[in-house]
């Protein structure tokens, strides 16, 4: 029986990275005239921003204008989290109404920090659905780790099995599994391997399709 469903934010529930993390990325790195390849940025999504740095240092050289990139970087992904409603990955409003009608409990595990989950949910208009959140400085470790969804699943005190974690991404595939949790691939422009695809339970291109595997799991149940 599924009890809650545990949502990754970033090109899961909104369509940031690559409207934002990713076109940032691109557009900054050519600016500096060190352009970053496009498959190597999709490789990093859903890891922490240290380990990305750390392998864009290790693949372009140590002389890369790190700072100067960071501070473009963010200078132009904070405006675009304070001043811009990032719009929804298709089907988000659909599976979200579904859970809350259902009375199935939902939390958002992110690898971006609070304020960003927060503004970006709020400024997208669903952080009301929400019953719990978990950031990356809520954690020791970072995805693939698995602990930042056990941590949100710990926060229900259900067992692992009960609760549905939505990924989109290799690293945060890798973090579900890693913890034994039931998962489900929304695929967007985060990098997915084959053995991500044949280790979910299912995996979809719009969120929305997993509404038919949740009635079937939860089929003859009732809520307490």
């Amino acid at each position: 029986m599924i009890k809650l469903c545990v949502f990754d934010m970033d090109g899961l529930l909104i369509d940031s990275e690559r409207n934002m993390y990713l076109k940032t990325g691109l557009e900054v790195s050519k600016s500096l005239g060190r352009p970053i390849d496009y498959d190597f940025f999709t490789a990093q999504m859903g890891g922490s921003f240290p380990a990305y740095e750390a392998h864009l240092l290790e693949r372009y050289g140590a002389d890369y204008p790190i700072e100067e990139y960071w501070k473009r970087y963010w200078d132009r992904v904070n405006y675009i989290v304070e001043n811009e409603a990032i719009a929804l990955r298709p089907g988000v409003k659909q599976i979200l109404d579904y859970c809350k009608e259902k009375g199935i409990k939902m939390a958002v595990a992110s690898s971006s920090k609070r304020h960003i989950v927060e503004t970006c949910l709020r400024n997208s208009k669903i952080i009301d659905y929400f019953d719990h959140l978990v950031s990356v400085e809520d954690v020791k470790e970072t995805k693939p780790n698995p602990e930042i969804f056990l941590k949100a699943i710990a926060h229900f005190n259900i067992d692992k099995k009960e609760a549905l974690v939505f990924e989109d991404g290799h690293n945060g595939a890798r973090a579900a599994i890693n913890g034994g949790c039931p998962l489900i691939i929304v695929e967007d422009v985060a990098r997915i391997t084959e053995q991500d695809r044949q280790e979910a339970v299912m995996c979809i291109d719009n969120i929305a399709k997993a509404i038919e595997y949740i009635e079937k799991e939860n089929e003859g149940t009732s809520r307490i």
